[in-house]
């Protein structure tokens, strides 16, 4: 039985549905790809983030040891805790342990520059995205990152964090004539491992009031802390 040849209406609404499904495959493909850049940009930011955050606990750890080192030496802490090199070195290692680079790092504190008890750092992963170009001019598929991109180029995987360390409040114990010991809220500091767990290391959201520079510090001290801030 011979089957009579397509109309020409026929023939049109096929060549409408093909066309149809090309589109909405089309739209697929691009929904698909959008979600790929969302989801590798979110991806990007959180590991960032992580590695902002460790690296500045880490810093900020040089600045709580230095204070559980008074405390255990029955002095209450006043000023030069933190230390730019070690502190940099630090915050260095375990940027880079989170799979990021310590782009910039500074110390402040509320107390006219001398204690150093809050410590910021940036950092940028080693892995990055260029976003979106709204002339178009990059194309959906591209996720990666130019090998020298122009300084104001948009790259998601940089993050900052705040760290701060928080010392007690901490009396003198006094004998019959002399100074015996420390008292931190109350409690008797024992040891070095003990001042350390008395001093809480926090993420925050502000920087101190000041940019840490010691009224004593010294020429190797100033340099550093340029070093640091460069």
């Amino acid at each position: 039985m011979m089957r009579a040849a397509p109309t020409a209406a026929e023939s049109e609404d096929g060549q409408a549905n093909l066309f149809l499904l090309v589109g909405l495959t089309l739209s697929l493909i691009a929904v698909m790809l959008l979600f790929v850049r969302l989801g590798n940009a979110n991806a990007l930011r959180s590991d960032a983030q992580s590695a902002a955050d460790a690296a500045a606990l880490a810093a900020a750890g040089i600045a709580r040891d230095n204070a559980a080192e008074a405390l255990a030496n029955d002095e209450i802490p006043y000023s030069r805790l933190y230390e730019p090199a070690r502190g940099r070195s630090a915050a260095e290692h375990y940027a880079q342990e989170n799979g990021a680079v310590l782009k910039d790092i500074r110390a402040s504190d509320d107390s006219q520059g001398n204690l150093g008890n809050i410590v910021r750092v940036e950092v940028s992963t080693e892995a990055c995205q260029n976003e979106l170009e709204q002339d178009g001019g990059r194309d959906w598929t591209d996720v990666g990152c130019d090998s020298e991109s122009e300084p104001d180029s948009s790259h998601i995987g940089n993050a900052a964090a705040i760290a701060e360390v928080v010392v007690p409040e901490c009396d003198y114990m006094i004998g019959d004539i002399d100074i015996i010991g420390l008292t931190c809220e109350g409690e008797p500091v024992q040891s070095f491992s003990h001042a350390q767990q008395l001093i809480d290391v926090r993420l925050t959201d502000s920087e101190g009031r000041y940019i840490y520079n010691p009224l004593d510090s010294n020429p190797d001290f100033a340099a550093s802390s340029q070093e640091t801030t460069t």
